[in-house]
């Protein structure tokens, strides 16, 4: 089964980490194919999503969103 909006992205995290979900339908076909086109970075990503979500320990490689992208209503609120 394909996973849809609201899905984990993988595995269940330990306790210590956060829980990665995709937002849209959008998210989940975006990310397999970040993952069929670069596996490796792919998994660097999560493992930094999961551990450490607001670092900004590598801004030459992570910069924030702009735009539409730059924030998203959940649950009522803007974040």
């Amino acid at each position: 089964m394909s996973p849809k909006r609201g899905d984990r992205v993988t595995v269940p995290p330990p306790d210590d980490e956060w829980d990665v979900r995709f937002g849209t339908s959008e998210a989940v076909r975006g990310w397999e194919e970040l993952c069929r086109l670069a596996l490796s970075n792919t998994r660097r990503c999560l493992d930094t999503l999961r551990s450490e979500p607001r670092s900004r320990s590598n801004h030459e490689r992570q910069h924030r969103l702009r735009g539409d992208l730059a924030t998203h209503r959940h649950n009522g609120r803007d974040l």
